[in-house]
């Protein structure tokens, strides 16, 4: 099933009586004091989590509670499909997810309506229940914040009811608001700090801050003097509050070869000063090859920080790779270096890679790639892991709208319901020979990141829907913070941004 979503920021824990919830800022009434108080089920080694048979997804989502109890409680709770052969082998104590066999779960789905899910106990079972792939993986995500995150044990009523809906977003860039930094820099990141302040990066490693929102922006702070060519800034913040920014370096030297390598700066004062941290990878092309790494994005792996990057080095591969590496704090350096997308293999440049851990566990990149059926013109594709280790086939996601024209330089972000939007740099509109861009984007309609193809995608829309595309690339990013969509993009007159504040159906 779909993503867990964020819900669990706003919602108290479960009570003992039936309750009912419609949106993020509502809190759950106090249910009135009862003479008997309801008993309490432990869950414990004694259950099994039941999902659907033949149904993928949804026993992913199952796993996602499997190894919450691992993590949280420390004990190991098995996950089996409902078919048994025989009734009586049904176990006594089970977590059920999605429309299982059982007549609880039936029960349970007769009383929901569209985009609703529920949390609910019936007899010795848990019921986790939602009748679309958002709506489920909300129900999952309520379970597990709840009874699991932060728990020594897990405990909950006897007769303990939860109902809520999540409706799906449609996502108009016209109801958004605009405006421009004024910046010569191209390929925006934005990112918020824990304080709640936003960073915007450029190429020249030019870091802007913003304090209320990204209305106003401070003057440039200028992070790399030290290193040429550097362009395609990547923030992250750690729990200690480091931030770091990744980017990528390219020169030639005096003797003509070629040098690109992945930087890392950081700042341990909220991104006023920064340091050199470290070089994730580097490359020289003695022949003076324009060839390299480029593209750094950050992100938490397994615990990890983790640096994915494409890499099209002549000693590595003919077309380009997907790779990461992850920092090794003991050691100080970048290690584990791991392949993603393997050009080679797909007779394809797969480059430009963004990724992030969606709220189910899943981790998702997006990449350019060639489009063998439009003269290998690029389009964007998406690879989804389960364990950031082992990484599926790139599925084509987003094309452009027109024959011979390009869908390069994606982003990818998941709105707090769990939809993903995706975003390119695109000539569709114009299709001339100037290649002129703009940045267009599509929103999914839920369905779960392993079944995701472009039939699961909005029609393409446009964050800049003011202007006609001018601009001869158009690098773009976007970032969801504080209920806002924020897309930003390089054009002559600088960083454009528009801010759209979610919630809209």
């Amino acid at each position: 099933m779909k993503r867990i979503t964020k819900l669990s920021t706003c919602l108290l824990a479960l009570t003992m009586l039936p309750l009912s919830f419609i949106g993020c800022n509502t809190t759950p009434s106090t249910p009135p004091t009862t003479e008997t108080p309801s008993t309490a089920l432990s869950i414990g080694e004694d259950y099994v989590i039941t999902c659907p048979s033949d149904e993928k997804t949804v026993s992913l989502i199952s796993r996602t509670i499997k190894y919450a109890f691992r993590d949280e409680i420390g004990i190991t709770i098995p996950v089996k499909e409902d078919f048994v052969p025989d009734p009586s082998q049904i176990p006594e104590k089970e977590i059920l997810v999605g429309e299982t066999t059982r007549p609880e779960s039936e029960a349970a789905y007769k009383a929901l309506g569209a985009d609703e899910w529920s949390v609910s106990v019936a007899g010795s079972k848990i019921v986790i229940a939602g009748t679309t792939n958002i709506a489920l993986s909300s129900a999952v995500d309520y379970f597990v914040s709840t009874y699991v995150k932060g728990k020594a044990e897990v405990q909950i009523a006897s007769d303990a009811f939860y109902k809520s809906s999540t409706p799906m977003l449609n996502i108009s860039w016209k109801d958004g608001e605009l405006q421009t930094v004024k910046t010569t820099g191209g390929y925006p990141r934005l990112y918020a700090l824990k304080d709640g302040t936003l960073l915007l990066g450029c190429d020249g490693m030019s870091v802007y801050r913003s304090t209320d929102g990204g209305k106003t922006w401070s003057e440039p702070v200028h992070t790399s003097q030290k290193y040429a060519g550097t362009a395609n800034a990547a923030f992250i913040q750690t729990e200690d509050g480091t931030i770091y920014m990744g980017f990528r370096s390219t020169r030639h030297s005096s003797n003509g070869s070629f040098h690109a390598s992945i930087e890392v700066s950081y700042s341990t004062d909220n991104g006023y000063t920064w340091k050199h941290h470290s070089t994730v990878y580097s490359n020289v092309e003695e022949s003076g090859v324009y060839k390299g790494v480029w593209e750094p994005h950050f992100g938490m792996m397994n615990g990890k920080l983790t640096c994915f990057y494409a890499n099209d080095s002549t000693n590595v591969t003919t077309y380009q790779n997907i790779e990461y590496k992850q920092w090794d704090p003991e050691a100080k350096e970048w290690t584990n270096r791991t392949i993603v997308c393997n050009g080679e293999d797909h007779q394809s440049r797969d480059g430009m890679p963004v990724w992030q851990q969606l709220s189910t566990g899943e981790y998702v990149c997006v990449i350019e790639a060639f489009n063998k059926d439009d003269n290998n013109c690029f389009a964007t594709k998406l690879t989804y892991s389960t364990d950031g280790v082992k990484w599926s086939e790139p599925v084509t996601v987003m094309r452009a709208k027109k024959s011979g024209t390009v869908c390069a330089a994606p982003y990818i972000v998941e709105l707090p319901n769990g939809q993903l939007v995706i975003s390119c740099q695109t000539n569709e509109l114009d299709g001339t020979p100037d290649e002129v861009f703009c940045m267009s984007t599509v929103v999914s309609d839920g369905t779960p990141v392993s079944q995701l193809t472009e039939d699961n995608f909005s029609e393409h829309d446009y964050p800049f829907y003011d202007q006609t595309p001018n601009a001869s690339s158009m690098w773009n990013g976007m970032y969801v913070w504080n209920n806002c969509l924020y897309a930003c993009s390089i054009t002559p007159s600088g960083v454009r941004i528009n801010r759209l504040e979610l919630g809209k159906e």
